[in-house]
């Protein structure tokens, strides 16, 4: 079915898409788009702010203040084809980053929680990896690193990514590629072995 339609006038008339009709919904601070707003995207902005910080409670919290300023704010969102998620991303993005500036917290590391559920074995391993994986995220620019997690920590699809960052799905695999060969660089010199060169 096509989104647009032809006006008694001849020209092409605008059908909204149901992301398109939700989002405008929202933007009038309607109560139930905003209970779908919330179900639809609260999982992925609580694991885009979970994986910033220590701890579980402030992220739920500070996931829970994205849909409070957003709401807020709702009438400042103009959709005009950028998804709603991607400007619940954007405000999670501002809330971590005010949140570690208050906490003073510096660097990469910081951010994250180094906790990890595994047997005991497995731990230190675990966690010698994935401090190794942030130190080599440590390497990449905030756009690379946005692309990282919005690919493989939201399993976002390359199309969605980029809609989400208001970027053409070649910036999105350019990015990526770049991210993953700078990860590739560092991981190599701490030790890991080499890929197989492809790109």
């Amino acid at each position: 079915m096509s989104d647009t339609e032809v006006g008694p006038d001849g020209s092409a008339k605008h059908e909204p898409s149901d992301a398109e009709a939700l989002a405008r919904r929202a933007v009038q601070r309607d109560a139930a788009a905003w209970e779908q707003v919330f179900e639809l995207h609260y999982r992925s902005v609580f694991a885009f702010v979970r994986f910033r910080l220590r701890s579980a409670e402030e992220a739920e919290d500070i996931a829970s203040q994205v849909f409070e300023v957003a709401y807020a704010r709702a009438d400042r969102f103009d959709y005009r084809g950028v998804p709603i998620e991607g400007w619940l991303i954007g405000i999670a993005r501002n809330l971590v980053r005010d949140h570690i500036k208050k906490l003073g917290r510096r660097g990469i590391d910081d951010e994250f929680d180094d906790s990890l559920e595994l047997s005991e074995p497995d731990q230190a391993d675990a966690i010698g990896l994935r401090r190794d994986l942030l130190d080599a995220m440590r390497e990449l620019t905030g756009d690379q690193r946005e692309v990282i997690e919005l690919r493989f920590l939201l399993d976002k699809s390359v199309l969605e990514t980029a809609e989400l960052m208001n970027r053409s799905e070649d910036a999105v695999k350019n990015l990526q590629r770049r991210a993953l060969a700078a990860m590739q660089r560092a991981l190599v010199s701490d030790g890991y072995p080499g890929g197989g060169g492809g790109e």
